[in-house]
Order: structure tokens, then sequence, then C-alpha cells
């Protein structure tokens, strides 16, 4: 199932509980296993995709979960701003990218998930 609002995800999960079925999230596919495969129901969220507020005095931005890393990167330059570390391949979803643990370069920087507030 691909969602395309919060409403619509809040409704599939709340049915699937209700149901007694597992979810169980992909991001862009990224992997090379089978960590995704679910006899549950399977949700992607590449249509909760974007920049939806720029926060500049408190340096903070917010972004749906389904939003590519190049995605990210394309909006941020837009707007002035730049993620503080990068790893080497920017096709991930930033919800699959920080629950997987990817991480830039350099023994001074933190990976993505250093740089989540909420």
């Amino acid at each position: 199932m691909h969602p395309e609002t919060v409403d619509d995800l809040v409704r599939l999960i709340t049915a699937s509980s209700h149901a007694g079925r597992c979810v169980k999230v992909v991001g862009a596919g990224h992997s090379f296993n089978d960590i995704a495969a679910t006899s549950g129901l399977l949700l992607c969220l590449d249509r909760l995709s974007g920049l939806t507020d720029v926060d500049y005095d408190a340096g903070l931005v917010t972004v749906l979960a389904g939003t590519t890393i190049a995605e990210l990167n394309v909006s941020l330059a837009a707007a002035g701003l730049a993620l503080e570390n990068l790893g080497d391949i920017d096709r991930q979803s930033i919800a699959g990218a920080i629950s997987t643990g990817t991480h830039g370069s350099g023994a001074n920087f933190g990976g993505l998930a250093t740089q989540v507030v909420r």
C-alpha cells in the first residue's frame, strides 16, 4: 500500500491492528535482503514525501518519512541549507536511512539519526 496522506497511514495501521495483522514499512527498497518481507500489511511511504517546514531561527526542517535523501538534498539546497553529514548513497528514504543507521564519514560527525530532533 502507498498511503498518500498521514490520515491514510493512520487508517491503514489502525485497520491492520484491529485485524491482528502485522505492519511492515519499506523505504526506498535499497536493502539487498528480504527484511521487508511480510505476510501482513506492507506500507511504502514514497508518496509521503517532501520538505514541509523550514524554521531558520531554530535551524530545523520538517520532512515527511518517504522523502529520499536525494530529494531532501535538493529541497535543503533550495532553502540555503544542507545536512551536516551524508553517506555515499542518496536513494534511501530518510526514515529508512535513519532507522538502519546510515552514516557518512568522519570521526567528528554523527550519522543521520544524530541530526533528528523528532
